[in-house]
């Protein structure tokens, strides 16, 4: 262990009690790779924080006096922390699960046969280990800020607080929302919609977490249904959906039943499209939703490893680049980073690949975090949250301002040091103050209970 990483540790205790509002951290000799901003690319950098958030950026010898602690990351290379526009942290535990026992056809069967036995299977317990295993695998792949849509309709009533409360012990920003469907009956669409209400409520103005109102899709919701949901959040300042949207053609099949054009056109009926919401998916939706989309100022998140998984087809570049899309991963994984690499190859293996995904990645997650959550995220600059992701990345070919994204999506691995609000999460590849050998225990044990219940 080097001289700083014992520094490092020993301050850590020191501060346990202290109060951290206003720490001076002074970060220095490190490689700054800031895509989509200026400078993009600083060969030796120092990074100066107060107060959890980035104070001052820049390449000379800093002035080192005034600092509490002052950092050398050793010639480390340091990313902005990355945001998942999209995921599921309920399914954490589907890792290795058995098989279905009928294989599914289509993507409805996908949902039937899997995803909705498994949330249904979901229990207090195996939702703690879900969300703590999740967000341990999100810090170690350097994703400080998620959306998450959460289900979970046997332990629905408070389901959202116990992931504000982990999230927070972790350090990681966090948007919730709980799906609302009628999938299981009135009842369980009832108390969805209280515990979207009342997450709404207790967090709205928490600078570090960004409630909104979870929507399954439109084909598991009744016109009556959507009504009860409008009616509800229509006093709320700032509310905003969060929903999958025309992931397969199914959705957009329903809708036209229901007698609208598209299933866009159905949310905007009843006012449920703001400059707030965040739509996932969008593979069908047609040119007219387009136009509605960018009125209304909704947020679109595409999930490429996802989408190719489950076969429902890959969303047009002309839609990502008029609507700035985002980048999410559906729960299919954590890593931001082969998010992006692979989503890269995807659209290359069709043909299409003229899409920037580490734009997507680090300027559109960026512009979308920051408005949906008040808060300057993603971006080393000053004022943005002090959210850095260290790698000890040493460069086979030469690293510089004109290829370092090549360097990024296919050399980078796992980081070996992450903070968020300028705090160390992760330092020296080992985490702080969580104990992983325990997280992941429970998470085993409760896999193969939730399995079980799944096959019963």
């Amino acid at each position: 262990m080097s001289f700083t990483t014992t520094m490092y540790w020993n301050s850590i205790r020191t501060r346990k009690t202290e109060n951290r509002n206003m720490k001076k951290t002074l970060i220095k000799n490190t490689r700054i790779v800031n895509p989509f901003s200026n400078p993009e690319f600083t060969e030796n950098g120092w990074i100066s924080i107060i107060g959890g958030k980035i104070e001052e950026i820049g390449s000379e010898t800093p002035d080192e006096n005034g600092f509490d602690e002052v950092l050398d990351m050793s010639e480390k290379t340091v990313l902005p922390g990355m945001i998942n526009a999209h995921h599921h942290l309920y399914s954490t535990l589907a890792l290795g699960m058995p098989p279905p026992k009928k294989t599914p056809k289509n993507f409805t069967e996908i949902l039937q046969e899997i995803w909705w036995k498994l949330d249904l299977a979901l229990d207090e317990n195996s939702i703690k280990a879900s969300f703590e295993a999740g967000l341990r695998e999100c810090l170690r792949s350097g994703v400080t800020t998620i959306f998450d849509h959460h289900s979970s309709p046997n332990f629905t009533d408070g389901s959202l607080g116990m992931l504000v409360k982990i999230a927070d012990k972790f350090g990681v920003n966090i948007s919730p929302a709980f799906e609302i469907t009628d999938r299981n009956g009135e009842e369980f669409l009832k108390s969805g919609l209280a515990e979207n209400l009342r997450t709404f409520q207790n967090y709205e103005n928490d600078p570090h977490i960004s409630p909104l109102i979870g929507l399954h899709a439109s084909f598991t919701l009744s016109d009556k249904s959507l009504e009860k949901i409008a009616e509800a959040i229509s006093d709320f300042e700032n509310y905003g959906i969060h929903i999958h949207v025309s992931e397969d053609k199914t959705d957009e099949e329903n809708a036209k039943k229901h007698g609208y054009p598209s299933v866009i056109q159905r949310l905007n009926h009843f006012g449920l499209l703001n400059e707030h919401c965040l739509i996932a998916h969008g593979i069908h939706i047609q040119p007219k939703d387009v136009e509605v989309l960018k009125e209304s100022g909704a947020n679109l998140v595409h999930n490429p490893t996802s989408n190719a998984n489950n076969k429902v087809g890959i969303l047009s570049s002309e839609i990502i680049e008029k609507l700035d899309a985002g980048l999410g991963t559906d729960g299919m994984q954590t890593d931001m980073l082969s998010e992006a690499k692979e989503g890269t190859l995807i659209r290359s293996s069709h043909k299409e690949n003229n899409v920037n995904y580490l734009k997507l990645l680090f300027s559109n997650n960026s512009k979308i975090a920051s408005k949906l959550a008040g808060l300057k995220l993603g971006k080393i600059q000053p004022g943005y949250q002090a959210n850095l992701v260290f790698f000890d990345y040493q460069p086979q070919t030469e690293m510089n301002e004109d290829n370092f994204s090549g360097h990024i999506l296919f050399g980078f691995d796992k980081p070996t040091d992450v903070m968020t609000r300028g705090e160390f999460r992760i330092w020296d590849g080992r985490c702080v103050e969580i104990d992983e050998f325990e997280i992941l225990e429970k998470a085993r044990e409760q896999s193969k209970l939730l399995w079980k219940k799944m096959d019963r």
